[in-house]
């Protein structure tokens, strides 16, 4: 088995800073590399590359999103699973659209969404165990076949991770991954170590065990050792290296060299 090492160069460079008293409780990067946080508060924020303040969303009726997908800058996906809300934002973090899940005839039990490669939404629907495509009005698209019969688990999916013409579904408790085709046609399992932090950033799965780091990356069958140096928590894997949350709450890039064996 090839053993991905990454050893940290001295390039770090912070890409935001929050407010002194503001915690993060998650953060997210775009594919251009700029960094979104949700603070302890249900605030999401943003750095305003113009000037000092901070972008920011916050519904106090809603609480924090369980799904926060900034694969589009510009049409940020937010998801709340308990009220089956999906709220999209601009790259200025105000509201653009709203669709509630729940009153779609086609929809029942929505679980978890993220935004597809064409501007549509995956959702995973708990009631029928389908993963289903709808267009940005909620219009259904396609929806795969009954998944208690075709992958044989009645699990849930804690995610889903859209990488180009791939859809993944993340099983957290039995620590793996199912992928499909974008016409929600399932192809194979992947399984990966066992984990309690995992960052996607495509198309790189990363996990932290408690006591080291492993990367997925889609094509492959298998993770791979991912040895960063000595942190913690969640890490968002690239080609040149990771982001990562500072002790100060701020989102950093540190490049790496990379050595394969």
């Amino acid at each position: 088995m090839r053993i991905l090492m990454l050893f940290p160069l001295l390039i770090a460079c912070a890409v935001s800073r929050p407010q002194a008293s503001a915690v993060v409780a998650d953060y997210f990067v775009d594919p251009v590399g700029k960094s979104y946080r949700l603070l302890a508060d249900d605030r999401l924020v943003t750095g305003n590359p113009l000037g000092q303040n901070q972008f920011e969303f916050f519904d106090s009726s809603l609480g924090a999103p369980e799904v926060v997908d900034v694969t589009n800058p510009f049409a940020i996906l937010l998801f709340y699973a308990d009220y089956g809300t999906v709220v999209v934002l601009d790259r200025t973090l105000s509201e653009v659209s709203r669709l509630d899940l729940f009153s779609l005839a086609h929809l029942r039990q929505p679980v978890t969404a993220a935004r597809a490669t064409d501007q549509g939404i995956w959702v995973f629907d708990s009631w029928d165990y389908r993963l289903k495509l709808l267009d940005a009005a909620g219009r259904p698209r396609l929806a795969s076949n009954d998944l208690r019969l075709e992958i044989d688990t009645a699990e849930e999916p804690t995610a889903i991770f859209v990488d180009q013409d791939r859809v993944l579904l993340h099983y957290a408790a039995t620590a793996r991954v199912a992928v499909f085709t974008n016409y929600g046609r399932f192809e194979y399992w992947v399984t990966l170590p066992e984990t309690g932090t995992v960052g996607w950033y495509a198309p790189y799965l990363t996990g932290f065990t408690g006591t080291g780091y492993w990367v997925w990356e889609r094509r492959q069958q298998e993770a791979r050792p991912l040895v960063p140096g000595k942190l913690t928590g969640k890490l968002l894997a690239t080609r040149t290296g990771f982001y990562q949350l500072t002790s100060a709450g701020e989102v950093a890039f540190v490049a790496t060299k990379t050595n394969q064996e």
